[in-house]
């Protein structure tokens, strides 16, 4: 965001979770980083959609989501489609003109697989006008384990 909400600081950092355990793992890492000093940090452990939806038209210059379950976590606790789809409409209303949303897919569970179909279904529809979306996936690369496409990345940036 601008940071007007934050009470002079240079911006604000909100960082969401669906397992506490992320929130406090990214928690420990951040505040072991040097201070800036002019950045506010807001964790929050929950659902993305609706932290998205409390936020203000054009009050974010970007908007990350790194999709699936906690590495080394509960694997029955993963983003969904429908939850992901409601939440990157939070995030087209949310971010600011010249604002991005980035999109890591991870296709290789039965969830992930569901999840980057809609995604990009839902990505492919915003208006040209509006949006210039990039997909990237790498081709040529599956996962060893299971044969499952690589994660793949979208990229979706508000013109005006």
């Amino acid at each position: 965001g601008g940071g007007g909400q934050s009470g002079g600081a240079a911006g604000c950092l909100l960082l969401c979770d669906l397992q506490q355990r992320a929130v406090d793992a990214t928690r420990r890492r951040l505040e072991a980083l040097p201070s800036s000093g002019s950045l506010e940090l807001d964790f929050r452990c929950g659902d993305h959609a609706a932290m998205l939806e409390g936020l203000a038209a054009g009050s974010a210059d970007l908007v990350v989501f790194n999709l699936g379950y906690l590495p080394g976590g509960d694997k029955s606790i993963v983003t969904t489609a429908e939850g992901t789809v409601r939440a990157m409409s939070a995030a087209e209303a949310a971010v600011a003109p010249g604002g991005c949303v980035s999109v890591a897919l991870y296709p290789g569970h039965k969830e992930g697989s569901r999840e980057a179909e809609a995604v990009l279904e839902h990505a492919a529809r915003l208006p040209q006008g509006g949006w210039s979306v990039l997909s990237s996936q790498w081709i040529n690369q599956r996962s060893k384990r299971s044969g499952s496409p690589a994660p793949s990345l979208l990229l979706l940036q508000r013109m005006h």
